[in-house]
């Protein structure tokens, strides 16, 4: 037996036929490369497609120059429309061989790919350029630039070929086609079919998986085609113009993720890689299943349009599974069409069902009586997963899983329920072969039929036969109630019509003025009418309240879904009695809000994944913000085993939102809410508890949001919300938030280990951004993510934090013109770049946060991983400035040193290098200027702080002075004398001294250290103020004193001095000393100097005193408070330092990306997931109080003891288990016959 799959497998004797569906559904084309055609059907909505149809020729023999030798098989892939017009579309064929999936077999060792070459070249083309520059660049730095360069391109070089081996990989003997095809000119295509002459109209010499992309270029008259083989990924780009020409251009290709090439390396045959590969792909989507002995299972999912990471979803392994996961295959999975729901199974009796958006998993469910799920696809708008499973003799079996949460959501189904013929079930039943022959694509399964290649079965569709409970209720008698009990939100009696359900005497079925009620007797049956007592004797197991009731038109009672219905009526209902909470009977109104509560809560109890179905599907949790069910909201939170409730990011994403009718159920045009339907379809639960901040009714969003940093501590998709609304949080949250043990860092679980490395070399906190992106074979930045080990990878932690640094930086160019062009590059080149026009609300989340709540912010150890993550790129951007007033300032201090010599000169040289100088001077400021007024306009009213000032300020003064030394205004004739502008220089120069010193907070110690010095400083001017006071206390005191010499006898004796020349002595008597406190700023300044002051000459005792007195208190103790005063005030200021920096550098980076048009690369590290090496030394201080507040809830304050007081639950001896079995039908219920009435209205909203 030949192992050859494009012949098949020798024991069924038989050529594989290959079908493809386009992205949209539209379009399914069969292909048997024997045959002479390719044949395109339309797709039509009935099961068997026999709508329009198309051929294309295809020969074998032509198809190749040069026929492969190991040829595995053949891929084929269909696009949608792409000219609508005229119908035309697009196929693609490619051959694969056994290079095309093995990567082992490298035959061409030594040749290097594109990327290697460019690197090569790069250095190469540097060198040269330093070698003619030669004469101009000093010796030993060209020695040096020449060492720098070489060691840059063989360290890359080495990287490649030692870490990177796709790269190295250049070697592919298959062949991909690409023929275009038009419904409108059928007959054109099938044209001479005996003609062997190919019709392709575009060769690719690379064989692989094919597939097209939906959509990928927004245009109707492009396509995108993508080939997957075991090393890269080729995106190619097709445009049909005008004249229905197309054009064809390679886009991007990528490298295979690390994990899924190894994965393809690992295996022996080909053959597998192949089948690997097409269970890995499915529309823009490429999973990554890994496959290791790890108690948790990851799984990749990348988006090939954006090449980014979607996400990574945790599935804890099972016994079984270490067998199953060896079978050389990933995981069976399928993707809603909507890309919102995502279902895995290992291959076992186990689906498990994630949300695409967050990775967070939804429930996991077992089918006991399937042995082996084979296949996956939502169908019927993603309301239903198609299941096909082969059991233990290797038949082919078919079921359906109902998503919709309902309790009968599980149902098996024949191969007529969905049109399936023999020959349809005997391909299936060897699919490990023949994985070609059936294929599935929005919502469609394609079988293809082996006896008729020009037949094919599509299942879209499946019919469930489900009775909805209560359509055939049969007319009974029917008794009337007073509704001021049964409807106490009605103002108005009316009465209320009551009959048992089914002529069943447990269910009281009551119809009223604007609800229907349900309700099931707590014995074993109600014994009349009269014997249902409310409450007391009843449970109220279904309401609905609604003002489309109507008490003029018989109702009839139906639910279609079970639970399901009853659930969301149930929340209707509460949001009804809310907003009629204004009611005579508060006692009986809160009665049926405990008796709603009760049916909601007794459902999560005894059916969890069933409630998270719904909580998925429908947005219950807002009904429940809306209609304050705290208790409700809390159960489902914290008081439950199981973590009930998803975060979703926007309600229109919900499937049923449109039916819900959310938006009218709230009313939101009321004094609580102003919103209108379009601001409701783009916020979450967390943003619409936000706009209840009255009262008590704050606790809801205290609730969610600790339920939200709870568990993100096990998945960072918890906190896809918190991230959008952290923004608009109030600041009395963010105290406690912050130090959530999430703030300190979650544990890095991601099964990618390549990192890339952000933090300055002078910061201490190490920071990664994780590689969630495919890379490009051309990429030179794939070798600056370096792999970590195991040993130091439990240090990493992530920032809880997705997306949070990440926003939309394009923004729309217009059309310039040539000479608009020039003179934009010039505006470019000679000015620093504007501001982009974006609202505050179109900034990253991080750039939106108010910081005023400096300390709890900053002091979070993830806030510093974010900030030193968009601070590298940053700082880049400034060091520019820096240049420039660095500039600015030698060249002003070189004018003030040469001052004096500014005479004329004739030397021209001269004449034109101080000219030179000069204009580099005011180009340097002018550029300076521009920055700040360009802040000004920019910030307004916030500009002006007290450090922009002095920016703007001692430019402005630089320039100023400078212009008048040039201009030589030394004389009094232009109002400026020598001693003036010497002076002017002076200040000047000291001012742009400490402006440079301010600029360089740029590096962290020096800014740390202007920190410091300013910390200090505040703290120690109350000191300050208290000493002047002192001083001048003391300094006023002896100017009294001294104001009445004559008085006190304080007339200094002058003093004796005796000469002696050896014969005769003389006697000398000086000057008497000056009065120290001659005046009121002399006598303060000597009491400062006090211990500098000599008041010897003086004899005065009291003076003597009064002098011991100053001394002590001014010199002795002040001086040592002093000391004292600056050790405790220094080891503050320098824990503030830190603070201070992180406040700086956040104000650079917000200024710098609301920039536009940089020269630097704009991908400013918008990466979903941030990074860091985790070192407790750094976060002690935040690490001691997170665990003084660990106990600490961010309801803590909210007092609930009240609303459990009037809870209504099913009494313990109630067999509420019987309603359950009733509504799902599995109770044989006694229903007569009969013919409904026609004036009745059918309920479902």
């Amino acid at each position: 037996m030949t192992r050859d799959m494009e012949r098949g497998n020798q024991t069924y004797g038989e050529k594989i036929s290959y079908v493809a569906i386009s992205p949209d559904g539209s379009i399914v084309a069969t292909f048997n490369p024997y045959g002479s055609s390719i044949l395109i059907t339309k797709v039509a909505t009935s099961k068997v497609a026999t709508s329009e149809n198309a051929e294309i020729r295809f020969n074998r023999k032509k198809f190749f120059d040069m026929k492969p030798s190991n040829i595995l098989g053949w891929s084929l892939t269909v696009s949608d429309i792409i000219d609508s017009e005229n119908n035309i579309g697009l196929i693609a064929i490619s051959c694969i061989t056994d290079e095309d999936m093995n990567p082992k077999l490298k035959t061409r060792h030594k040749k290097l790919n594109r990327r290697a070459v460019k690197l090569l070249v790069y250095s190469i083309s540097i060198n040269l350029f330093l070698i003619l520059n030669f004469l101009f660049i000093p010796y030993p730095l060209f020695i040096l630039f020449l060492c720098i360069s070489l060691y840059y391109c063989f360290y890359n070089l080495r990287y490649i070929v030692n870490n990177i081996k796709p790269l190295t990989w250049n070697s592919s003997k298959g062949i991909m086609k690409l023929f275009k095809f038009s419904f409108e000119n059928s007959n054109n295509n099938s044209t001479n079919m005996n003609n062997v002459s190919d019709t392709s109209i575009y060769k690719y010499c690379l064989g692989g998986v094919v597939s097209f992309l939906k959509n990928s270029k927004n245009s109707s008259n492009c396509a995108t085609l993508v080939c997957t083989n075991c090393i890269k990924i080729q995106k190619i780009g097709i445009k049909l113009n005008e004249l229905n020409e197309l054009t064809v251009h390679d886009e991007d290709d990528y490298i295979l993720p690390e994990n899924l090439y190894k994965e393809l390396e690992s295996f022996e045959d080909s053959r597998c890689n192949w089948k690997y590969l097409l269970k890995s792909r499915f529309r823009e989507f490429l999973m990554v299943d890994t496959s290791d002995y790890q108690q948790i299972q990851s799984i990749e999912i990348y988006d090939i349009n954006t090449s980014q990471l979607v996400n990574v979803f945790y599935r804890r392994r099972r016994e079984k599974d270490f067998i199953i996961s060896r079978n050389n295959e990933p995981g069976i999975f399928a993707i809603s069409t909507d890309s919102r729901l995502f279902a895995y199974s290992c291959g076992d009796n186990i689906i498990t069902t994630y949300l695409m958006e967050s990775g967070l998993e939804v429930v996991s469910k077992k089918f006991n009586n399937i042995c082996k799920i084979k296949f996956l696809e939502f169908i019927e708008k993603d309301k239903k997963l198609f299941i096909i499973e082969a059991d233990k003799e290797h038949n082919v079996k078919f079921h359906i899983w109902i998503i919709s949460g309902c309790l009968n959501d599980y149902f098996s189904i024949s191969r007529e329920d969905i049109g399936l013929s023999d020959s349809n079930i005997s391909i299936l039943s060897k699919y490990d072969e023949h994985q070609n022959t059936f294929t599935k694509a929005n919502g469609k399964v394609i079988f293809y039929n082996k006896a008729d290649e020009k037949q094919f079965s599509i299942v879209h569709e499946v019919s469930i036969k489900r009775a909805a409970f209560g359509e055939n209720d049969p007319a009974t008698d029917e008794h009337e109630y007073q509704s001021c009990d049964l409807e106490p939100w009605n103002n108005n009696a009316t009465t209320i019509r009551g009959k048992f359900l089914y002529n069943d005497r447990r269910f009281l079925l009551l119809i009223g003025q604007n609800s229907i009620q349900l309700w099931k007797s707590k014995s074993i049956k109600f014994m009349d009418f009269n014997n249902f007592k409310f409450f007391e004797n009843s449970n109220l197991v279904y309401i609905l309240i609604s003002d489309k009731i109507k008490p003029e038109i018989k109702t009839k009672f139906l639910i279609e879904d079970d639970m399901t219905t009853v659930i969301i009526h149930a929340c209707k209902s509460l949001v009804y009695l809310y907003n009629r909470k204004h009611v005579s009977s508060i006692e009986k109104h809160q009665m049926f809000v405990s008796g709603i509560t009760n049916i909601i809560k007794d459902f999560i109890r005894k059916y969890p994944d069933n409630w998270k179905l719904i909580e998925i599907q429908y947005p219950l949790i807002a009904y429940l913000i809306y209609s304050r069910s705290f208790s409700l909201i809390k159960y489902i939170l914290f008081e439950n085993a199981e973590k009930l409730h998803r975060p979703q990011s926007k309600y229109v994403s919900y499937p049923y939102y449109s039916d819900l009718k959310l938006y009218e159920d709230f009313k939101l045009n009321n004094e609580d809410l102003k919103l209108n339907d379009e601001d409701l379809k783009s916020v979450n639960d967390l943003e619409l508890a936000l706009e209840f901040r009255k009262d008590k009714d704050t606790v809801i969003l205290a609730y969610l949001l600790e339920y939200y940093t709870e568990n993100s501590m096990t998945h960072i998709g918890w906190m896809i919300n918190v991230t959008k609304i952290l923004p608009k949080l109030p600041a009395n949250y963010a105290e406690l938030l912050y130090y959530k043990p999430c703030f300190g860092g979650i544990n890095y679980n991601f099964p990618n280990k390549r990192f890339k490395e952000l933090s300055v070399s002078e910061d201490n906190l190490k920071v990664y951004m994780p590689l969630t992106r495919l890379k490009t074979t051309e990429s030179l930045t794939f070798s600056e993510y370096k792999q970590i080990g195991d040993e130091e990878l439990h240090n990493i932690y992530m920032v809880p934090l997705p997306n949070f640094t990440t926003y939309n930086t394009n923004i729309t160019k217009k059309f310039r013109g040539k000479l608009g062009t020039i003179f934009y590059w010039l505006r470019k080149i000679l000015f620093p770049p504007g501001y982009k026009n974006l609202s505050d609300k179109d900034l990253s989340p991080f750039l939106q946060i108010n910081k005023k709540n400096k300390g709890a912010f900053f002091n979070a150890p993830v806030m510093e991983a974010v900030i030193t993550l968009r601070w590298k790129q940053t700082k880049y951007y400034w060091m520019i400035s820096l240049l420039f007033y660095s500039t600015f300032l030698i060249l002003f201090a070189f004018s003030v040193i040469n001052d004096d010599d500014l005479i004329e000169t004739e030397n021209d040289f001269f004449i034109i290098l101080d000219r030179i100088y000069m204009g580099i001077f005011y180009y340097a400021g002018i550029y300076l200027l521009i920055i700040e007024f360009m802040q000004m306009k920019k910030y307004k009213t916030e500009y002006f702080k007290i450090f922009n000032i002095f920016d703007l300020c001692s430019i402005m003064l630089g320039i100023i002075v400078f212009t008048l030394i040039s201009i030589k205004s030394f004389d009094e004739t232009n109002g400026v004398d020598g001693e003036g502008i010497v002076v002017l220089m002076t200040l000047t120069t000291l001012i742009l001294w400490i402006e440079m010193l301010l600029r360089l907070r740029l590096f962290a110690r020096i800014a740390i250290y202007i920190y410091i010095f300013g910390n200090i400083l505040r703290s120690i001017i109350p000191f300050f103020a208290f000493m002047l006071i002192l001083i001048v206390a003391f300094g006023h005191s002896m100017f009294v004193l001294f104001a009445h010499p004559s008085f006190l006898n304080l007339i200094p004796s002058a003093p004796n001095f005796t000469l002696n020349d050896g014969t005769t002595n003389f006697t000398l008597t000086g000057e008497s000393p000056d009065n120290p406190f001659d005046t009121i700023w002399d006598a303060i300044l000597s009491a400062y100097y006090w211990d500098t002051i000599d008041l010897s000459p003086y004899h005065y005792w009291p003076l003597k005193l009064f002098a011991f007195i100053a001394n002590v208190i001014l010199v002795l103790v002040l001086l040592n408070m002093v000391i004292a005063l600056m050790n405790d005030t220094f080891n503050k200021a320098k824990e503030d330092g830190k603070l201070g920096l992180l406040v700086y550098r956040t104000e650079l980076i917000n200024d710098y990306e609301r920039l536009d048009d940089l020269f630097f690369s704009e991908s400013l590290y918008n990466s979903q997931y941030i990074c860091f090496h985790r070192d407790p030394n750094l976060m002690k201080k935040w690490m001691i109080k997170s665990q003084e507040l660990k106990e600490v809830k961010l309801y803590s304050w909210y007092n609930d003891e009240d609303v459990s007081k009037e809870e209504i639950t099913f009494d313990n001896g109630v067999d509420i288990n019987l309603w359950y079995a009733f509504i799902t039908g599995n109770e044989s219920l006694n229903s007569a016959s009969g013919s409904s009435t026609p004036d009745h209205l059918t309920l479902w909203f």
